[in-house]
């Protein structure tokens, strides 16, 4: 996990994005995003440690996308169109980085939403994105 969440700020680095990641939050602190400075913030005190590497990915979503105002997690806003459209994006981060040296005959989309403590809500779309995955890598082949 530690692999994926070094991937995620090199992407961060690469991309002029600020992650700030914070030891000394409470653990009911939820990660936020203020896109307009660039700007993530992680709390490394989360009680589920799994869930860290999909959060800093959703984070990076809103900096990417480029949404208004400071955003922070919260599993009540799941289903908003801001905070759908910037896990929609994290997942696809996500999937790029964590599947960039995993050969399709090894590629398990189940682990992966396991692993990463992906929302029931997102699964389809995680599943679809992993196959598109493939598939664009298949056409880069030929």
């Amino acid at each position: 996990m530690q692999n994926l969440i070094d991937r995620l700020l090199a992407f961060a680095k690469q991309h002029q994005i600020n992650v700030i990641l914070s030891t000394t939050m409470s653990p009911n602190t939820p990660p936020a995003a203020n896109p307009a400075l660039n700007k993530v913030l992680i709390n490394l005190n989360w009680p589920n440690q799994n869930q860290i590497a999909f959060q800093l990915a959703h984070e990076l979503g809103h900096v990417l996308n480029n949404d208004a105002g400071i955003l922070y997690g919260c599993p009540q806003a799941s289903h908003n169109s801001i905070e759908f459209a910037a896990s929609k994006r994290g997942i696809q981060l996500l999937i790029d980085l964590y599947f960039a040296d995993i050969a399709v005959s090894d590629a398990n989309s189940a682990c992966f939403i396991h692993q990463l403590c992906i929302p029931s809500y997102l699964v389809n779309f995680t599943e679809t994105q992993i196959r598109q995955h493939y598939e664009t890598q298949l056409k880069q082949v030929d």
